[in-house]
This record gives C-alpha cells, structure tokens and sequence, in this order.
C-alpha cells in the first residue's frame, strides 16, 4: 500500500481538489428530491451512508449549506497538519448540494 501511496495520492487528490473547488448550490426546484434519496453502497459504507442521512435531516446543518454558507473556506489560510484544507466541507456541500436540489432517485457518497 505505501509504495502505491506515491503513485496514486497525488492524482487522485489533484483530481478531488479540482473537483471540489468548483462546488456550487444550485438553487431550489420544484424537482429536487428535499433529502429523499437513496446513498449508494460503495462496498462496506452502509454504516457511513445512515451516518449522512442523519447529517442531512438535521435543518441547521443542512440550511448553512443549502444556502452557501460554508463558502467562505475557501478563502481561509489555515494549514493544519490534521486538517483537511477545506476538503472534507466541500465534499459535504456537494453531496448535500445532490441529496437536496438534484432529481435524481439515488446519490453516490
């Protein structure tokens, strides 16, 4: 795992990072799904997947980021050595972004 480590961390955290720095909210529909979809199992995430179903049902959570709240992370400088850079908060508005305003029956985490 540690000699593949060098290989793939650097691209598939550059392809993550590409992808959750353009994160944005689309605004609401009539035929958004409001919470009411399914998470993908991708292997053994059931336990993640109820975890995030819970997040998503709690209002203020859900409202700060449906409403682009959280946007302001990206401006930050803060470099922890445990922190995420912002990534993690990104990947929560996106994946509330789908659960909330797409229309589609089921979301992958």
């Amino acid at each position: 795992m540690r000699k593949d480590e060098n290989f793939h961390l650097p691209k598939c955290s550059a392809q993550a990072d590409a992808e959750l720095n353009r994160v944005t909210v689309q605004g609401r529909s009539g035929n958004g799904k409001n919470g009411i979809v399914g998470l993908t199992n991708l292997g053994n995430t059931c336990y993640m997947n109820s975890s995030l179903q819970c997040l998503s049902n709690t209002y203020e959570l859900t409202n700060f980021f449906l409403e682009s709240r959280f946007s302001f992370i990206n401006e930050l400088e803060v470099k922890n050595v445990l922190g995420t850079e912002g990534r993690l908060v990104m990947a929560y508005a996106k994946l509330i972004n789908e659960m909330w305003n797409m229309n589609g029956s089921t979301v992958a985490p």
